[in-house]
């Protein structure tokens, strides 16, 4: 297929979520309405090799844009790979989990989070041993940026799973603490991250750059699914606008959850290879299904352009904000970057 098709089918998707969210006020579509919408676009044409093509085209210097219809949106910057793992398991995690796979309530789940609760929880020994088999099993390559949520589970999760170079400063892979990609915040201790100092006392490899001294946003009022959701879409923005083409990011199972299926500007889409899907010795898992404990999955992300449309969709700095699509792919797939 002709990368000019391909990239058209997929900005059809961007164009028509943006299309029916400037009308919503009328046609009353929920968020999962629009991404559905999107899904189907993207999904008749989707592959994994159209993005190692236009990544490919984006570091040899083409411009994406130039292979897209005008009347389409068009990528803002060039696709990139991450890698998206939740943590290991956590001192809040063991019952509460257990509870959640048997078909609790949220409110049990939440119940039984709080009993077990732990200010900034860290890992069990079981976490620990699952992010150190992680690391066997995902054997990541060509890794350029590392990015994790400022707590310290998720911190020691990238550390063992991607253990930071023990090289010269010069060649060292960046290490970036990004509050957006914290817990859902509020309510729990364990969603509550230590003071700056002590994270760069205890992990001297990251940089906090980026997150004030105290916890300030930490209350004692649960986060709500459309702030949470916000942040970790604001997050996978900066992720778009850094110079590597490799990341990781090391998450939480809500705040992933809600980002990705909680956002009418973001669109997850199945882009894993046919053989994969048709493996009958093995269950296929929807890509919706919640991250569970050091479960990695893969994506192609990309920010769409959608300048020129209704000013209803327009926010505050009068600009739209893009829409992101996250193209599950194959963990075994060589995207030959």
């Amino acid at each position: 297929m002709a990368l000019s098709s391909s990239i058209s089918a997929a900005a059809a998707a961007a164009q028509r979520i943006h299309h029916h969210a400037s009308t919503s006020r009328t046609a009353s579509l929920p968020p999962s309405a629009l991404r559905r919408q999107a899904e189907e676009v993207i999904t008749a044409t989707t592959s994994s090799k159209r993005h190692a093509s236009i990544i490919s085209s984006a570091n040899s210097g083409n411009t994406v844009e130039n292979a897209t219809n005008d009347s389409m949106p068009k990528p803002l910057l060039p696709p990139k790979r991450v890698s998206i793992i939740r943590h290991g398991q956590a001192q809040h995690n063991p019952r509460a989990e257990a509870a959640r796979e048997a078909g609790c309530s949220f409110d049990e789940f939440l119940r039984l989070m709080e009993l077990d609760d732990a200010h900034d929880a860290a890992l069990t020994d079981l976490g620990e041993k699952q992010a150190q088999s992680a690391r066997e099993k995902y054997a990541l390559r060509d890794i350029e940026l590392v990015v994790s949520s400022p707590l310290s589970r998720a911190l020691r999760t990238a550390d063992l799973v991607h253990p930071p170079s023990e090289s010269s400063d010069s060649s060292k892979k960046r290490r970036i603490a990004i509050e957006n990609f914290r817990e859902i915040n509020g309510k729990l201790l364990n969603a509550q991250r230590r003071q700056r100092c002590d994270l760069v006392q205890k992990f001297p490899h990251w940089c906090f750059n980026t997150i004030p001294e105290l916890d300030d946003s930490w209350t004692d009022e649960l986060e709500s699914r459309e702030d949470c959701s916000e942040r970790g879409y604001r997050g996978l923005l900066w992720v778009l606008k850094q110079p590597e083409q490799n990341v990781l990011l090391v998450g939480h199972g809500g705040l992933l959850n809600y980002t990705m299926n909680g956002h009418a500007n973001v669109v997850l889409v199945d882009g894993r290879r046919p053989s994969y899907k048709d493996n009958e010795s093995e269950e296929v898992r929807c890509i919706t299904k919640r991250f569970a404990n050091c479960e990695l999955r893969e994506f192609i992300i990309t920010a769409w352009d959608s300048a020129g449309y209704n000013d209803d969709v327009r926010n505050g700095a009068n600009e739209l904000d893009p829409v992101i699509t996250l193209e599950e792919v194959a963990l075994s797939h060589n995207l030959s970057l």
